[in-house]
């Protein structure tokens, strides 16, 4: 019986892993369509609110588990190497750096929030 147990957190795990990988690719993937479809780069910055709320959501949802925010991450890394080699209208690499850079602040501020509130919360006693 205890084995069956282990067994479902197992994949329960293995699967929060995956939806990690799948939404920070899914989410690169809007953020390049948004970078193709000519949309200001202010409005390419806020992308980062998309990956604060995702890696919020999953963070929380998985427990406080720290790993969860570095598979985001390496979710979204293929696309985010791919997006730093275009140039703005200047021949510029620094305007897409920052929008990839806006990412993983946003990744790493939703997972810092999360343990902020997981830590508001054991200082309560909820």
């Amino acid at each position: 019986m205890v084995q069956q147990t282990n067994r479902r957190s197992g994949w329960k795990t293995t699967f929060m892993a995956f939806c990690a990988l799948i939404g920070g690719f899914l989410l690169s993937f809007l953020a390049l369509v948004v970078l193709w479809s000519g949309i200001p780069w202010v409005v390419q910055i806020a992308m980062f609110l998309p990956f604060l709320l995702f890696s919020y959501a999953v963070f929380k949802w998985t427990n406080e588990s720290w790993i969860i925010c570095v598979l985001i991450l390496a979710g979204a890394t293929p696309l985010g190497i791919l997006m730093t080699q275009f140039r703005d209208t200047n021949g510029s690499h620094l305007l897409p750096t920052l929008v990839v850079m806006s990412w993983i602040i946003g990744i790493s501020a939703g997972c810092y929030l999360g343990k902020l509130r997981g830590a508001a919360a054991m200082s309560r006693g909820d």
